[in-house]
C-alpha cells in the first residue's frame, strides 16, 4: 500500500450536530472528506465502492476561532459566524498502490473541509504495515463495535452528488478517536486486537474494509 502525507495551514470539519451559529469542528476528518479528497484527486466523484481499503491518521497542532461572513438565502445582510479551525495540520492516507498516479497529480484542488482549506501532498510512499496487538489508534474514527471509548457520532461515510443538493448515502455510527499525545490517551485508545502498525509515526492504523461493495 502506499501512505499519502497530505499538509494543510487550515481544516475544518462539520460537526454534524450543529446547524447554524458557533460552528465547531470535528477533532478529525469523517469519511466523506476522505471520499472529497480521493474524488479531487481523481478528477471525478468515487466511491468507496472502488477503494478496497482507506485508512487515515490527522495530526493538528492547534486550533482557533475564524469569523466567517455567510450570505443566508432571502435575507439581504450577511451574518457572521464564529467557526473553529485546527491549525497546522498533516492527513496520512493509507491506500491501494494504484491511487499513486492520482495524488502524484492531483486534478482538481485538495480541501480539508471549507473551500479555503487548500491542502497539498507532501509526500507518497510505499509502507507495509505490520499487525501488531496493544497499539494506541487516533486521528482517525473506528467504528463503534471496537468498543474503544471516544465521542459516538453518525458520520456521513458518502455522498450521492447525483442530486441537487447532495444527498447522504450511508451514514453510519462511529467512535471519534483524537491523535493520543499522552500517556493517558494512549492507554484509553490501545487496541487489544492486531491491526496494522506504522512504526514510523507510532500509532495503529484502521483500515475502513467493510465499505467496499456496501455503499
Amino acid at each position: 500500500m502506499i501512505r499519502v502525507k497530505i499538509r494543510s495551514w487550515t481544516a475544518s470539519f462539520r460537526y454534524p450536530t450543529f446547524q447554524s451559529g458557533y460552528q465547531p469542528t470535528l477533532p478529525v476528518p469523517p469519511l466523506s472528506t476522505i471520499q472529497g479528497l480521493l474524488s479531487a484527486a481523481k478528477g471525478e466523484i468515487a466511491s468507496f465502492m472502488e477503494v478496497p481499503f482507506v485508512g487515515y491518521v490527522f495530526i493538528s497542532e492547534g486550533k482557533g476561532i475564524d469569523l466567517e461572513k455567510i450570505y443566508a438565502l432571502g435575507k439581504p445582510v450577511t451574518d457572521v459566524m464564529k467557526r473553529e479551525v485546527l491549525l497546522d495540520n498533516t492527513l496520512y492516507l493509507y491506500l491501494p498502490d494504484e491511487w499513486e498516479e492520482h495524488f502524484r497529480k492531483p486534478r482538481f484542488q485538495l480541501l480539508l473541509g471549507r473551500s479555503s482549506d487548500i491542502a497539498t501532498v507532501e509526500e507518497i510512499k510505499k509502507v507495509e504495515l505490520e499487525r501488531k496487538e496493544n497499539v494506541p489508534i487516533g486521528g482517525t474514527i473506528v467504528p463503534v463495535s471496537t468498543g474503544l471509548p471516544g465521542i459516538i457520532h453518525a458520520l456521513v461515510v458518502e455522498f450521492d452528488y447525483s442530486t441537487i443538493p447532495r444527498r447522504a448515502k450511508l451514514v453510519r455510527p462511529f467512535t471519534i478517536l483524537p491523535f493520543p499525545r499522552t500517556d493517558g490517551q494512549k492507554k484509553r485508545q490501545t487496541s487489544k486486537n492486531k491491526i496494522p502498525y506504522d512504526s514510523e509515526l507510532g500509532i495503529g492504523v484502521w483500515l475502513h474494509e467493510g465499505l467496499h461493495g456496501e455503499v
